[in-house]
């Protein structure tokens, strides 16, 4: 997340070309024209061996050393055998930003320059050079008048940031752009990124003022998935995200290998990209149309769209596309109707879609445009025109524009055709209004949005509260993986599995083990009734091994043997049939359960893997011996909680037969969650734990119960979202009253209570926290202040159980916000009124001063009223400094907590 020394990149003062000329096709030329021609108006050198005078009028320099001054940006497009040593020199005299457009860097199997990519790397790390590239098209800022790029055209100034990793698709995005007078905010494509990669660029541009969404194409992600994902949910929560990810990989040995029991990993990546609140796109062409979404369409006031169109063709064309992505059409009012009666021919349906006839006129469009958006129901409108006679485009299309523009509401427009349709959309265009070619790229577009709208919504929920069990038996669990590992093996057995599920209160079916057909024959006669008999190997102890048709696992499982001569026929026939396959030491012996496939159960699957990207996964689908469990196998990402649980539930198709089928299925859903969450804490107190299947997990009305599962271990992972830091928690003992309570960290279902403290302060305290009245938060403030990222930030608040017995209550709160780099963090601390004198203030700020020093964080710093006098006392007796800043009229508190120890964080510092 580090964005030290990016402003030099998308901010430089001056800037130095090395590659330079006047050479046809020269790449460092074609730069410095592009500089030049963007009105760059800062210092410029060109940097070329040769014995230029001048490149393109700039004057031109042998070698850097030469240089009146250093650059604050490099753009180096030399040879790939010197762009090392090119690095080297800079590094040396003290330059901190290089932008390598030079290709080549990279090619696998090539000997002469295969390792020169890294060789750049490391000719960088010493001096802490920041490198963009290799193999970039660079960087264009319409809004520092910087064009540093080989693009073949600038761009326009506009409200979209574009980062990329393929430098052609991003030179075509910029020629479609240009075409649909459609600007950017920032434009520039990764390469290879040997050192700023995607998150730090996400996290420069996502506090960019004048940046209100961003478009990313990827073609892999490399480096840690969990950076990434806290970028880009830092940047979701404020801004639109669109990411089009392409699968193409072209080099066999670089084709990551797949999360066992995943059948793609395009699976993984939308769940990966739905929990950070971004939305995916499928192909370039959505990316297009998604981009003229972003650019031209007001805020989204719901997801309800009226379609008009003169013709049903096109309105079928549009409503079928709605609906098969899940859109909604609005209803239409009385009243709505009422006056579209008045103006339609008598034969319309009254009825959304609205089909106006094909002897619409443009001003009968306009005026039922002008009645929709009027209508409480109605959240946008698509006007879909075909060309005819009484209703040329253009003119249409002048008429629809002028309604639109004193709406508030979204009015997307497409005009069909071609010949007499282009006039129409470059009129929209010009005007800012969205326009399509057709109604399904309109759809497609509007959807954007509203899967946008959605995800905000998700990432918002506010969970139930979830009381975590037996913590006591964790330890226990870590003991099962250690002996298991201590015995070299990678695997848990049966008997293990069903332990450990015990130990996290998940009902495990009664199992009983024999070594032999005997052994197996006693345990039937002891169980009576009918039983099923499972042999145990070296290949069914590891969780989803599956064989390539999904048959093969289910043939070492005997069930409904009823009388004693069917279990001896049974098991001596898996006997036979597990030697022909395995040698003696690879057979643990048979597992005995007796039949519970009765009471109407469902069969579910459940359980966690692991992807190489984004680490741990919950898996959740139908199960059972008999169908094709990849086909309903849905995943996310944990730490989950109950709402995250809900909606992997609600993903898979188990969910529609719970409702069709339950006498019970709020009960059944909720247990299914807990479950879910249960399995999510094993990932957290269990980083060895590899994978973990159940299945069959039986549903019926006596509950769930576990019939068969699986655990195999490995080297301990991390997850890509940051789990609830438990380790945290602190019992303390209230100074005044005695009364017992914890400092910990919050979290997302804390936020009923925290609405009912901030209720609790006064208008005093409000006034003094956020240094003006204000009204009640909203359900979006609050789950901002609770749902919190604790990669990026903290809270701590004190929480104790009522007097009343009636669960817990908040306190009081304290909260740190650290920068990008863990240079400065930011802290706010406010306590309930009636609890002044009960010590809290100094409990919670001594927390987080003591958070942020561990953390490395070098100024924790805040502000106050020059009239909170308890807080400034508070501070200096802790040691911070208090200075008033009289241009802000508050009093800053600094306090340093670890020394600087590079040039550049001495820098920040007194930035």
């Amino acid at each position: 997340m580090s964005t030290k020394y990016l402003k030099r990149f998308f901010q430089p003062r001056s800037i130095a070309v090395f590659g330079a000329s006047e050479r046809k096709g020269s790449m460092g030329g074609i730069v410095l024209q592009n500089l030049l021609d963007s009105g760059f108006p800062g210092g410029l050198f060109a940097i070329n061996p040769e014995e230029y005078q001048s490149v393109f009028g700039v004057r031109c320099y042998r070698a850097l050393t030469d240089l009146p001054e250093m650059p604050d940006l490099a753009i180096i497009c030399a040879p790939p055998e010197s762009v090392a040593d090119i690095v080297r020199q800079l590094g040396s005299h003290r330059v901190k930003a290089a932008m390598v457009l030079t290709g080549g860097l990279s090619i696998s199997g090539n000997p002469r320059v295969s390792n020169l990519g890294e060789d750049v790397k490391e000719a960088a790390k010493p001096y802490g050079l920041r490198i963009l590239g290799p193999e970039c098209m660079g960087l264009l800022v319409p809004g520092s008048k910087m064009n540093a790029s080989y693009s073949h055209v600038n761009i326009q100034k506009g409200k979209v940031a574009y980062i990329g990793q393929s430098g052609l698709l991003g030179t075509a995005m910029i020629d479609w752009a240009n075409g649909q007078e459609i600007g950017f905010s920032h434009f520039m494509t990764l390469g290879h990124g040997v050192d700023v990669d995607l998150p730090a660029v996400i996290d420069y541009v996502s506090k960019d003022p004048y940046t209100h969404a961003i478009l990313l194409q990827l073609d892999r992600i490399s480096g840690s998935a969990r950076r990434f994902l806290s970028a880009l949910r830092a940047a979701s929560r404020n801004k639109l995200v669109l990411v089009l990810k392409s699968d193409i990989i072209f080099e066999e040995a670089n084709k990551p290998s797949l999360a066992p029991g995943i059948p793609d990993e395009d699976r993984i990546y939308d769940a990966a990209l739905r929990r950070a609140g971004a939305v995916r796109v499928e192909t370039s062409d959505e990316l297009f149309h998604a981009l003229e979404t972003l650019t031209r369409m007001k805020p989204l006031r719901g997801e309800r769209l009226a379609i008009v169109c003169n013709g049903m063709g096109p309105n079928a064309l549009a409503t079928d596309r709605l609906l098969k992505r899940g859109g909604l059409l609005a209803p239409l009012s009385e009243d709505t109707v009422t006056k579209l009666n008045a103006l339609l021919p008598y034969e319309w349906n009254g009825k959304n879609p609205l089909d106006i006839n094909t002897d619409a006129t443009p001003e009968r469009f306009a005026a039922v445009i002008a009645i929709l958006v009027k209508d409480a129901s109605v959240d946008s409108v698509l006007c879909i025109h075909a060309p005819t006679r009484l209703a040329p485009s253009l003119e249409t299309a002048q008429e629809v524009v002028k309604v639109a523009r004193k709406s508030m509401r979204n009015i997307l427009t497409c005009w069909m055709g071609r010949a007499t349709a282009i006039a129409a959309r470059n009129h929209c265009n010009s005007v800012n209004v969205a326009t399509f070619i057709t109604p399904e790229e309109a759809i497609d577009a509007f959807m954007h949005m509203v899967d946008y709208h959605r995800n905000q919504v998700t990432m918002r929920q506010t969970p139930p509260t979830y009381v975590e069990q037996n913590s006591q038996n964790h330890q226990k669990a870590v003991g099962l993986l250690e002996n298991a590992k201590a015995q070299n093996r990678d695997f848990l057995t049966h008997s293990e599995v069903c332990a450990l599920l015990e130990l996290y209160d998940i009902p495990v079916q009664n199992s009983y083990y024999a070594d032999d057909i005997n052994g197996v024959i006693a345990l039937a006669r002891e169980l009576g009734g009918s039983v099923a008999v499972k042999a145990l190997h070296v290949e069914n102890v590891y969780p989803f091994n599956y064989d390539e048709n999904s048959r093969q696992r289910w043939h070492d499982l005997a069930q409904d043997i009823y009388s004693i001569s069917e279990v001896r026929h049974a098991t001596t026939k898996l006997a036979y049939r597990m030697s022909e396959r395995f040698s003696e030491s690879e057979l643990f012996g048979f597992c005995v359960q007796q039949m519970k496939r009765g009471f109407q159960s469902l069969q579910i699957n459940v359980g966690i893997t692991r992807d190489p990207t984004y680490g741990p996964l919950i898996v959740f689908g139908a199960g059972g011996y008999a169908v094709d469990v990849l086909a309903d196998r849905h995943v996310m990402l944990p730490p989950m909680n109950m709402s995250l649980a809900l909606e992997l539930v609600k993903s898979s198709r188990v969910y529609r037969i719970i409702n069709e089928r339950s006498y019970q299925p709020e009960r059944d859903v909720e247990q299914l969650c807990e479950l879910i969450i249960k399995l999510s804490e094993m990932v957290v107190d269990l980083p060895e734990l590899k994978c973990l299947e159940i299945n069959p997990l039986l549903l019926n009305k006596l509950g769930i119960l576990a019939v068969d599962a699986s655990v195999s271990l490995g080297e301990p992972s991390r997850l890509s979202i940051s789990p609830y830091p438990g380790n945290l928690e602190e019992p303390i003992t209230l100074k005044r009253s005695g009364r017992p309570a914890v400092v910990r960290p919050i979290r997302a279902e804390d936020e009923p209570e925290h609405l009912l403290f901030y209720n609790q302060l006064s208008p005093e305290s409000i006034r003094m926290r956020y240094f003006y009245s204000r009204g009640i938060p909203t359900h979006q403030e609050l789950a901002t202040w609770t749902q919190i990222d604790y990669d990026r930030e903290m809270a701590f608040i004190v929480s104790a159980p009522r007097l009343d017995g009636k669960g817990p209550e908040t306190l009081g709160v304290v909260r740190a916000v650290t920068d990008a780099d863990n240079i400065r963090s930011e802290f706010s601390v406010v306590i309930r009124d009636d609890l002044q004198g009960e010590g809290l203030g100094r409990i919670l700020m001594s927390k987080v001063i003591k958070y942020c020093k561990e953390r490395g964080t070098l100024l924790l710093e805040g502000s106050t009223l020059p009239a909170n006098k308890g807080m400034q006392g508070l501070a200096a007796k802790l040691g911070f400094t208090n200075v008033f800043n009289a241009e802000d009229e508050v009093v800053e508190m600094r306090m340093m907590l670890n020394e600087p120890t590079e040039e550049w964080q001495i820098t920040r510092l007194h930035q």
